[in-house]
Protein backbone atom coordinates (compact mmCIF):
# COMPACT_ATOMS: atom_id res chain seq x y z
CA UNK A 1 0.00 0.00 0.00
CA UNK A 2 1.21 3.48 -1.09
CA UNK A 3 1.16 5.88 1.88
CA UNK A 4 2.87 8.42 0.09
CA UNK A 5 5.26 9.07 -2.90
CA UNK A 6 8.02 8.26 -0.69
CA UNK A 7 7.09 5.36 1.05
CA UNK A 8 5.23 2.07 0.68
CA UNK A 9 4.17 -0.19 3.27
CA UNK A 10 2.93 -4.09 3.53
CA UNK A 11 0.64 -4.50 7.16
CA UNK A 12 0.55 -8.43 8.41
CA UNK A 13 -1.02 -9.65 11.04
CA UNK A 14 0.71 -12.64 13.04
CA UNK A 15 -1.67 -13.43 15.70
CA UNK A 16 -0.34 -11.50 18.86
CA UNK A 17 1.61 -9.51 16.57
CA UNK A 18 1.53 -7.28 13.81
CA UNK A 19 3.83 -6.12 11.61
CA UNK A 20 4.39 -3.23 9.20
CA UNK A 21 6.86 -3.59 6.76
CA UNK A 22 8.34 -0.18 4.98
CA UNK A 23 10.10 0.46 1.69
CA UNK A 24 11.51 4.35 1.07
CA UNK A 25 12.02 7.31 2.83
CA UNK A 26 9.74 8.83 5.95
CA UNK A 27 10.34 12.59 5.80
CA UNK A 28 8.26 15.50 6.69
CA UNK A 29 5.97 14.68 3.97
CA UNK A 30 5.33 11.26 4.30
CA UNK A 31 5.45 11.23 8.12
CA UNK A 32 1.37 12.04 8.73
CA UNK A 33 0.40 9.01 6.76
CA UNK A 34 2.63 6.77 8.27
CA UNK A 35 1.66 8.46 11.92
CA UNK A 36 -1.62 7.38 11.18
CA UNK A 37 -1.56 4.05 9.75
CA UNK A 38 0.81 3.12 13.26
CA UNK A 39 -1.47 4.51 15.54
CA UNK A 40 -4.15 2.66 13.69
CA UNK A 41 -2.45 -0.64 13.77
CA UNK A 42 -1.91 -0.19 17.41
CA UNK A 43 -5.40 0.43 18.39
CA UNK A 44 -7.00 -2.62 16.92
CA UNK A 45 -7.23 -4.85 19.41
CA UNK A 46 -5.69 -8.17 18.63
CA UNK A 47 -1.99 -6.33 17.90
CA UNK A 48 -0.08 -6.46 21.12
CA UNK A 49 3.06 -6.63 19.73
CA UNK A 50 3.52 -3.88 16.58
CA UNK A 51 7.00 -4.73 14.61
CA UNK A 52 8.27 -2.30 12.39
CA UNK A 53 10.14 -3.49 10.10
CA UNK A 54 12.64 -0.73 8.61
CA UNK A 55 14.84 -3.13 6.51
CA UNK A 56 13.83 -0.71 3.44
CA UNK A 57 14.27 2.33 4.51
CA UNK A 58 16.91 4.10 3.42
CA UNK A 59 16.41 7.51 4.96
CA UNK A 60 14.66 9.15 8.24
CA UNK A 61 14.50 12.79 8.82
CA UNK A 62 13.27 14.32 12.55
CA UNK A 63 9.74 14.01 12.04
CA UNK A 64 10.16 9.87 11.36
CA UNK A 65 11.73 10.22 14.91
CA UNK A 66 8.85 11.77 16.09
CA UNK A 67 6.33 9.71 15.36
CA UNK A 68 8.87 6.62 16.42
CA UNK A 69 9.11 8.20 20.04
CA UNK A 70 4.67 8.75 19.83
CA UNK A 71 4.02 5.38 18.67
CA UNK A 72 6.57 4.29 21.39
CA UNK A 73 4.32 6.25 23.97
CA UNK A 74 1.15 5.11 22.63
CA UNK A 75 2.32 1.43 23.10
CA UNK A 76 3.44 1.74 26.09
CA UNK A 77 -0.04 3.50 27.26
CA UNK A 78 -1.84 0.73 26.31
CA UNK A 79 0.43 -2.11 27.81
CA UNK A 80 1.43 -3.16 24.37
CA UNK A 81 4.89 -3.49 22.86
CA UNK A 82 6.66 -1.53 20.11
CA UNK A 83 9.67 -2.67 18.44
CA UNK A 84 11.56 -1.43 15.77
CA UNK A 85 13.50 -4.16 13.15
CA UNK A 86 15.95 -4.22 10.11
CA UNK A 87 17.81 -0.89 10.78
CA UNK A 88 19.49 0.52 8.19
CA UNK A 89 22.79 2.55 8.45
CA UNK A 90 21.58 6.06 8.45
CA UNK A 91 18.08 5.50 10.09
CA UNK A 92 20.18 3.46 13.06
CA UNK A 93 22.69 6.38 13.25
CA UNK A 94 20.07 9.16 13.45
CA UNK A 95 18.84 7.08 16.47
CA UNK A 96 22.47 6.60 17.98
CA UNK A 97 23.62 10.28 17.63
CA UNK A 98 20.33 11.07 19.20
CA UNK A 99 20.15 8.46 22.11
CA UNK A 100 17.30 7.61 21.17
CA UNK A 101 17.71 4.00 19.83
CA UNK A 102 17.82 3.35 23.90
CA UNK A 103 14.35 3.91 23.93
CA UNK A 104 13.54 1.08 21.59
CA UNK A 105 13.57 -2.97 21.36
CA UNK A 106 15.73 -2.27 18.61
CA UNK A 107 16.87 -5.42 16.77
CA UNK A 108 18.63 -6.62 13.63
CA UNK A 109 16.21 -9.45 12.76
CA UNK A 110 12.17 -9.63 14.09
CA UNK A 111 11.71 -10.17 17.81
CA UNK A 112 10.33 -13.88 17.69
CA UNK A 113 6.41 -14.02 17.63
CA UNK A 114 4.27 -16.48 19.77
CA UNK A 115 3.77 -19.18 17.85
CA UNK A 116 -0.05 -20.40 17.63
CA UNK A 117 -1.83 -23.63 19.34
CA UNK A 118 -1.66 -25.40 15.56
CA UNK A 119 1.87 -24.18 14.81
CA UNK A 120 3.11 -25.50 18.14
CA UNK A 121 1.51 -29.05 17.72
CA UNK A 122 3.12 -29.75 14.48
Amino acid sequence: MSLHEDIQTVSEDLGPACRVRLTGRITIDSSPSLRALLLERLKSEPCLNLILDLSGVSYVDTSGLAIFVETLKAARTQGKAFHLTGLTERPRYLLEATRLLRLFDATPTEPPVAKSAEESSL
